[in-house]
């Protein structure tokens, strides 16, 4: 509700508010920030969040000014908590905040992470020492399955059409299956991710296949014999459009179900990137992690709040600078 300042002033009182509870509930020793930005993927896919651009050129005058003003608060906020802060906080051009988290967990894999996102993508993952926390739902995610805020399991499962979650309703008997975030995860490397403009790898394929043809389950559950179903599965051949000529011509090519389903890994899978790209992610996590010494910190988070009209928020720096003023101590693995 309200104007765009008063929008973003809230989105800020929101943010400090839950990563004050996160540290209060699940004594974090150090925070991590990754920012957007740009992608690499647009370089080796050109189709990479098109239908994003064509959104924001629908947009009307007041949407843009709002969008405008809401990105140049997050531009402070990321400026301030660099230099004012003794959070890390990964940003690098060409590269995209869900790599840069599932590159810092790579590099410190004898750490305990709380990846703190509504974001499904992040389901995949989930490791033992990886969990997500959704602040919007308030649902703690880990192998063990979901967990709301009153501490009652969830009832979930795997969306068919798209391999995001659907969570259903509260009960202490629920036991999910094995694997099931690496299903959630090739379930959407055959599905595409149509808000990233990432096409199917086997457009129309059944969730359940058929005494015909196999299906995604089919596939999936002969994923560690790699026998008949799943080598029918992916060489299957089916006709990609390419593009439209200026005649108004379909052109089509053939291709193989394994070839889409590895460039679309490549896009999806937060562990695939190329190795230039996480060289570049080292470098950036390395820079990040030696920051020069921050002093004064609640101070600057008094400044900040002047700045943004959040007296409520200043009024409680003395709890937002416990974990504003937590340094890091991790054990980097970058060679």
């Amino acid at each position: 509700m309200g104007d765009a300042y008063t929008k973003a002033g809230m989105a800020l009182h929101m943010t400090f508010r839950s990563l004050r509870r996160l540290h209060r509930d699940h004594k974090i020793d150090h925070i991590v920030f990754a920012v957007d930005g740009g992608s690499w993927r647009y370089s080796v896919y050109a189709e990479y969040k098109s239908r994003r651009k064509l959104e924001r050129l629908k947009l009307k005058p007041d949407e843009k000014e709002e969008q405008e003003y809401f990105y140049e608060t997050l531009k402070n906020l990321v400026s301030y908590l660099h230099n004012k802060t003794k959070c890390t906080v990964l940003e690098h051009k060409g590269i995209e905040g869900d790599d840069f988290v599932a590159r810092w967990i790579q590099l410190h894999q004898n750490d305990e992470h709380i990846i703190v996102s509504g974001d499904s993508d992040f389901v995949q993952l989930i490791a033992p020492n990886v969990n997500i926390f959704d602040g919007v739902q308030e649902h703690l995610i880990s192998i063990d399955g979901i967990i709301n805020a009153k501490g009652q399991r969830m009832e979930f499962s795997i969306r068919p059409k798209d391999g995001k979650i659907k969570v259903g309703n509260p009960s202490d008997n629920f036991v999910p299956e094995a694997d099931w975030w690496k299903k959630a995860l090739f379930v959407k490397i055959i599905r595409g991710d149509a808000g990233d403009g990432i096409f199917s790898a086997y457009p129309g394929v059944r969730y359940n296949g058929s005494a015909k043809r196999e299906g995604i389950l089919e596939a999936w559950e002969d994923r560690h014999d790699r026998g008949y179903h799943w080598n029918n599965f992916f060489q299957q051949e089916w006709n990609k459009l390419i593009e439209v000529d200026d005649t108004g011509n379909r052109v089509t090519r053939t291709v193989k179900v394994l070839d889409e389903y590895r460039l679309n890994q490549s896009l999806i899978d937060l562990t695939a990137q190329p190795d230039n790209i996480k060289e570049t992610m080292d470098t950036a996590i390395r820079l990040a992690v030696t920051k020069p010494e921050i002093k004064n910190v609640g101070i600057h988070f008094l400044k900040f709040c002047g700045t943004h009209d959040l007296p409520a928020l200043a009024k409680e720096s003395a709890d937002h600078s416990i974990y504003l003023n937590a340094e890091y101590r991790g054990d980097l693995k970058v060679s």
